[in-house]
């Protein structure tokens, strides 16, 4: 079939292929490009044919030398663009291929937006198997209508394990589920206790008052000492945590007894 195809037809597949193409000598310099590759960029002919990669610009150099994921930024007459680029050398000659895979780009992250969004509505934390953000306030919010209305006693604990970014993900696994464990152990059968994000647990305490927040941390801080570490886990590590609490008072919504709670935790 290729011998049936004559020089002028064949550059005119090259000129219409949906794949960005370029050539460039031993020299670096552009000798061709195709139709579709100056569309991606906005550019014509006259502006890259003939001229060095090395004299284009840096986010432009990338399309030629790099062979894997290159995004270029937007400008004034485009938008954010990602590429997939590649090189395959040909005698004295470089072929350079680019394909547009900003569509792939934008549905990646509309994927990842999308499992934020799930993970939200779920109620369990999916490592520790807890309570996470969205069923602790939902538990919470009775808790502070209540002692809204009767004036009951009601505190919150902030406890944050410390040092996580030392870990990768299976190491940091492996250390929150025995403190989770660990923690649903020490409750009791009326406290809530769960996963607020990557690195806190949040306790909420009915009929407790600042004092017993404190006697609680204490007491957690014993339990994590005695906590075994885990084999995999580097030798360097040290189990550790911050706590921030706060006692609910009079006009507190759940704002604000969580703010109160994280000014004392940053301290």
């Amino acid at each position: 079939m290729l011998k049936q195809i004559n020089s002028d037809e064949f550059s005119e597949i090259l000129e219409s292929c949906p794949m960005g193409l370029a050539i460039s000598d031993s020299k670096q310099n552009i000798t061709w490009v195709n139709e579709t590759f100056q569309n991606y960029l906005g550019i014509t002919d006259e502006e890259i044919n003939g001229h060095s990669i090395n004299d284009l610009p840096e986010v432009l150099q990338a399309l030629f030398t790099t062979a894997s994921a290159v995004h270029i930024p937007k400008n004034a007459i485009r938008d954010d663009q990602w590429f997939m680029c590649n090189q395959k050398k040909l005698n004295d000659n470089t072929i350079h291929y680019i394909t547009d895979v900003g569509p792939l780009h934008l549905l990646m992250k509309e994927r990842e937006y999308l499992k934020d969004e799930l993970r939200e509505v779920l109620s369990v934390d999916e490592v520790t198997g807890m309570p996470n953000k969205v069923a602790l306030f939902q538990s919470l919010e009775p808790q502070i209508s209540r002692s809204r209305r009767y004036n009951n006693q009601l505190s919150i604990i902030i406890m944050r394990v410390n040092n996580l970014d030392k870990l990768d993900a299976i190491e940091t696994a492996n250390l929150l589920l025995p403190i989770s464990q660990m923690l649903n152990d020490q409750v009791r059968w009326a406290d809530i206790v769960g996963k607020l994000n990557d690195s806190d647990f949040l306790l909420v305490l009915p009929e407790t008052d600042e004092q017993g927040c404190k006697n609680i941390c204490t007491n957690l801080e014993e339990r994590l000492e005695d906590l075994p570490i885990q084999d995999d886990l580097p030798d360097s590590f040290n189990i550790a945590a911050s706590f921030g609490y706060s006692e609910w008072a009079k006009g507190d919504d759940l704002t604000l007894l969580m703010k109160k709670a994280r000014s004392m935790l940053e301290q």
